[in-house]
């Protein structure tokens, strides 16, 4: 997908489907599964787990996600699988947020049971991580305008959880949404039955997501993908919450020194996230090797806040 078409994939994000969209969803099944593996028993996984550095995150509070209609750049160009936003957690001045990173499916058509199982895998930047282990999302289907997810019951026993368990709730919720394109709530269940909670957040009613800017890094890139290959010039893309819809961006060298600087700019910055473009950075010049492009928020604090949110991606000139 070329950078207008990135660009405008992003900027749509916030627009409510049209009504009919979610008559056609109710009641129709989404890839539910039983999975037959080991089951994964214990509290969050990554809990405890230190993340730095940026990641990627972006889903309108005030509407669906519609899906890209090719895969952007941060997907092989000659895969036929299906694209799926998948959000992961990292680390911000604030806190722990979430993270919205670009995967390929298995599948060439969108299901809920390749996103389950994108969110129990590993992701692609080493700044992520997820909550999610392999076998505790059993399945997922879309019934009565409800997300309904099965999950392993020894993730509803009382006292597990931990400072993130909210967020990873909501690490789903996004996730699951972005799949089906609308902001339904989603219902914990196991063989069929609401589960009282998970993680040990309560979960015995629906879940809808939390505002955006509450649990989502307030800068993010959509594009390049981590260890993406650049030749000649590159350009990104992303959404940032930023002053003034200022977001500076550097490139850096394996040394740290920065070799290419800018600005990008988006078209808001107020209440959501807004779409961001740098347009053509050439690289031209530059030694083959490793490089670090780096996207901020912009500080109109003077260091005297907790610092600009990071997000980060490594690409390779050839």
């Amino acid at each position: 997908m070329d950078d207008l078409g990135t660009l405008m994939r992003e900027a749509v994000d916030h627009v409510d489907p049209m009504p009919r969209q979610r008559e056609l969803w109710d009641g129709v099944n989404l890839a539910t599964r039983r999975r037959s593996r080991n089951r994964l028993v214990g509290g969050l996984v990554a809990a405890a787990v230190l993340v730095t550095g940026g990641a990627v995150a972006a889903h309108q509070s005030s509407g669906s996600e519609p899906q890209p209609a090719g895969p952007p750049h941060a997907i092989d160009r000659g895969s036929s699988r299906a694209v799926y936003g998948i959000y992961y957690a990292g680390q911000t001045p604030t806190g722990t947020r979430l993270y919205r990173e670009f995967r390929a499916g298995q599948e060439k058509e969108k299901t809920l049971a390749d996103a389950l199982d994108l969110v129990e895998a590993t992701p692609t930047d080493p700044d992520y991580v997820t909550y999610w282990s392999d076998g505790q999302l059993l399945g997922a289907t879309v019934t009565n305008g409800v997300i309904v997810v099965d999950v392993d019951p020894a993730l509803t026993r009382p006292g597990l959880g931990g400072p993130d368990a909210e967020l990873a709730i909501q690490q789903l919720v996004y996730t699951v949404q972005g799949v089906v394109g609308d902001r339904l709530p989603v219902q914990f269940v196991h063989d069929g039955s609401p589960v009282p909670e998970v993680f040990g957040v309560r979960t015995r009613k629906p879940v809808t997501d939390l505002p955006e800017l509450d649990v989502l890094s307030l800068v993010s890139i959509s594009d390049p993908s981590e260890r993406r290959v650049v030749d000649g010039y590159f350009s990104a893309q992303g959404k940032a919450s930023s002053f003034e819809g200022n977001v500076p961006w550097q490139l850096l060298d394996a040394n740290g020194s920065v070799v290419r600087s800018g600005h990008a700019q988006s078209y808001g910055y107020e209440g959501h996230l807004y779409p961001w473009a740098t347009g053509h950075i050439d690289v031209t010049g530059l030694a083959p090797g490793d490089y670090t492009f780096k996207v901020m928020t912009d500080d109109p604090s003077g260091g005297e806040g907790p610092g600009p949110y990071v997000d980060t991606r490594t690409i390779i000139i050839k």
